[in-house]
């Protein structure tokens, strides 16, 4: 309800107080010449010639913007995002492309009714506020941060090709230590796969195929560096076995995935990730025998279908919860630093074996999908013991200086010596 209201320039300056408010604000609607419907904001004062003065200057901000033709004013995001999303729908298959779809769909309910003009840095920082609010719980590491700010650069540029608004706000500061990702050391990887065995055989019986492909699963994301999403595609027919140069009787695999940054074929670390896999063929082949299964009497398990599944052919969509709970069982649920693992960590600690060995960062970044400068900003720390080496290589003793004529360049003073006797 409107307790009081003021008209200035015709109308087009529109100032009014609502009822339900504690304090008592003016608020402003202004209709801008050239442009859609009204737009409306807060003076954020209750002194009615504060109001008018805020509302002026916004008005004649906005017609400048207007009739330079910059961006359409008082145009609400809402729509906008509707037609984002449906540029965006084809190609929803590809992992990157669905994580933005995922996101914008969480931001509209707070962006939907804000205009352009009213993008910023501070409503950036509001929105991050608004997502963590909303997650189960209540908080987000700075790298998810991070990726939010990522993702909703490709909106924004969209927005500003489309000619929605006319330059990008600059990111808010992300706050946190990104120096490191957590992964697991040589000693704890070794008690994680040394537990594998007694996990699974205290395991009831009804739980055992699942808990047995975790195991299976853990290995093969550590040994591949592959990510959570490209493994949960997988397939038969996307593996491929390659010779291993280093010693022809221990084959190797290659796997074909689709990830963020498109498709690549990985090539394993060794020949456990092929062994992983035939472990897994073995259990799939169980379930020819199973009524409850999809592919119950068949001649062999379909080269199209998924590797990581359930007995009905399903993708497991996440080991997340089984894998937390393996790790709490043998107190392996953070690292050193304090950091909580996920099922990430088993491709950070892929990276680090790889760097550690000496392996190149443009190889193994190719290998992974991502970029050298990835690698060197979050494992930069690994580089070190990789070139240990380098680093212990004991002084030389500095040689004694030659005290003949030839001083600095006695070593070409001497080849002179294969001149002699020549006259």
């Amino acid at each position: 309800m409107i307790i009081a209201s003021k008209t200035f320039r015709e109308g087009v300056i529109y100032l009014y107080q609502r009822s339900d408010y504690k304090k008592p604000t003016w608020m402003c609607r202004l209709k801008i010449p050239g442009s859609k419907g009204y737009i409306h904001r807060s003076t954020g004062t209750g002194d009615e010639h504060k109001a008018f003065k805020f509302a002026d200057d916004l008005y004649n901000q906005l017609l400048v913007k207007s009739l330079s033709g910059e961006a359409p004013v008082g145009k609400r995001m809402g729509p906008v995002i509707e037609t984002y999303l449906k540029r965006l729908e084809p190609q929803k298959e590809r992992l990157s492309i669905h994580y933005k779809i995922l996101l914008m769909k969480r931001a509209k309910p707070f962006l939907e009714r804000k205009t352009f003009e009213e993008m910023s840095t501070s409503l950036l920082s509001k929105l991050v506020d608004y997502l963590i609010e909303n997650t189960k719980k209540g908080s987000l590491s700075p790298n998810s941060v991070k990726r939010i700010f990522s993702d909703l650069k490709h909106f924004l540029n969209w927005c500003v090709e489309e000619g929605h608004l006319a330059a990008l706000p600059k990111p808010p500061k992300v706050n946190g230590d990104q120096a490191r990702r957590p992964h697991f050391n040589a000693d704890e990887w070794a008690k994680l796969t040394g537990s594998m065995g007694p996990y699974l055989r205290s395991s009831p019986k009804y739980v055992q195929r699942d808990r047995h492909l975790l195991m299976l699963y853990i290995l093969v994301l550590a040994e591949t560096g592959i990510r959570v999403g490209e493994a949960r595609e997988l397939r038969w027919r996307d593996l491929r076995p390659i010779g291993n140069s280093k010693d022809a009787n221990a084959a190797n695999l290659a796997l074909m995935v689709k990830g963020k940054t498109g498709i690549r074929e990985v090539v394993a670390s060794g020949p456990k990730v092929r062994e992983a896999m035939g472990e897994i063929l073995k259990i799939r082949r169980k379930d020819l025998k199973d009524e409850a299964s999809d592919i119950f009497e068949q001649d062999d398990v379909p080269t199209d279908s998924y590797i990581f599944c359930d007995k009905k052919g399903q993708a497991i969509n996440s080991f997340k919860k089984s894998f937390a709970t393996f790790l709490k069982q043998y107190e392996l649920t953070k690292d050193t630093f304090g950091q909580q693992r996920t099922l990430y960590s088993l491709r950070h600690t892929y990276a680090t074996s790889r760097l550690e060995a000496g392996v190149n960062h443009y190889v193994l970044a190719q290998n992974m999908g991502t970029s050298v400068a990835m690698l060197e900003r979050y494992y930069g720390h690994t580089t070190n013991v990789g070139m240990v080496d380098e680093l212990t290589r004991p002084k030389r003793k500095r040689e004694k200086r030659e005290k003949d004529e030839g001083g600095q360049l006695a070593w070409l003073a001497g080849s002179a010596n294969l001149t002699d006797g020549g006259e």
